[in-house]
């Protein structure tokens, strides 16, 4: 028989967190299983691609656990690697989904997990990787700390992502007053979460939009419909608010959104390139935006083969850009100025005169950046 922790709960606590019982009920006893038992997945190994996107691809299941009272239960599904689960703080850097109903099971479409895989846990793409998978059990109280401690159950998948460009969760401008904007997802108008956690990134130009000030506009979540606007300055956010406005004034302008702390702001930018062929300047080389495409360019760019470049702005790094060991292009700015391999100085692989092309319209996670005559 497993090995169960007792708790006694007065009649007061019973009260506040289960049964809403008054003070003098009798003690009630609290057991704790060991484990959530029947933790299991669908399929032990997957292999996704494009032909699998849009089907479900694993499911996970469990069983209500059994606590000798009736409790409110909570569960969250954690994923992270083998490293990750040993160590002083194993599981800190997991990946966790609250599920957020109380079904007993949890099914991921193909493009979800390559997602999680490839862009939450970072696994390379094409090459099959351990995930160690947990599920969490907590007794809930809306008013309190329970006190009770979570159980678990853990098993492990292999899973092999693809390369794919990830249509992350969106906020999508949409004008204010008499200013029409695209009603469908559409690049240059919309802010990313990369790391599905809330947090907003992207660029917009909007200046001059309707006619007052340039920029009257709120932002719809593309997963939810929920709308975001004014809350109580021009750097709060409040759900179902008026006009937001870009501040200090219309400009090309990188935008950070939480939706958590109902937070935004807004950071005015110019970009430059900066690498061995002009001394790493950051103010030599400019780029010019070009609002048709919603895309950075300098022309006429002197470059060495076997140099390197970095994208920067405002005549400094704090916002800048290299790229990660497969390519892939990455923020190499303040405050965490991320070291190789996380983020590389762009190689030049060919000597002559180019055309650089930086692409940030399509929101954090999916910007882009091309060198060719």
């Amino acid at each position: 028989m497993k090995n169960r922790f007792k708790y006694l709960l007065v009649a007061g606590l019973i009260a506040m967190l289960f049964t809403g019982c008054k003070k003098d009920e009798v003690e009630a006893v609290l057991i704790v299983p060991s484990a959530v038992d029947g933790f299991t997945s669908s399929t032990i190994s997957v292999v996704l691609s494009a032909a699998n996107d849009s089907s479900y691809v694993i499911t996970f299941k469990w069983a209500a656990p059994d606590y000798s009272v009736n409790v409110p239960l909570g569960y969250t599904l954690q994923f992270t690697v083998p490293s990750d689960t040993t160590g002083p703080t194993p599981w800190s850097n997991a990946k966790s989904v609250l599920i957020t109903s109380d079904s007993l099971q949890k099914s991921y479409l193909g493009t979800d997990l390559n997602a999680l895989a490839a862009t939450q846990l970072k696994l390379p793409v094409g090459v099959a990787s351990t995930i160690i998978v947990r599920i969490k059990s907590d007794v809930k109280s809306a008013t309190a700390t329970t006190g009770v401690p979570s159980i678990y159950a853990t098993l492990a998948v292999t899973v092999t992502p693809y390369d794919a460009v990830i249509v992350y969760p969106a906020l999508l401008v949409k004008g204010g007053n008499s200013w029409v904007t695209p009603t469908t997802r559409t690049n240059g108008y919309l802010l990313t979460s990369a790391n599905y956690d809330g947090k907003y990134e992207g660029y917009l130009n909007l200046p001059n939009a309707d006619g007052y000030g340039g920029d009257a506009f709120t932002l719809v979540s593309s997963t939810t419909g929920v709308s975001y606007g004014w809350g109580n300055d021009a750097f709060t956010m409040s759900v179902g608010g008026g006009n937001l406005w870009l501040t200090p004034s219309p400009s090309y302008m990188k935008v950070n959104a939480d939706i958590n702390a109902l937070t935004i702001a807004y950071t005015p930018v110019k970009f430059f390139i900066s690498g061995d062929d002009n001394g790493w300047s950051t103010s030599a080389t400019p780029m010019t935006f070009i609002p048709a495409t919603n895309k950075w360019v300098a022309t006429n760019v002197s470059l060495t083969a076997g140099k390197g470049l970095v994208f920067t702005s405002n005549g400094n790094y704090d916002i800048s850009y290299k790229v990660d060991n497969a390519g892939k292009l990455v923020f190499a700015g303040a405050p965490n100025w991320p070291a190789a391999p996380a983020a590389n100085n762009i190689p030049i692989t060919q000597t002559g005169v180019f055309t650089v092309t930086l692409d940030l319209s399509t929101g954090d996670g999916n910007y882009t950046y091309s060198i060719g005559h």
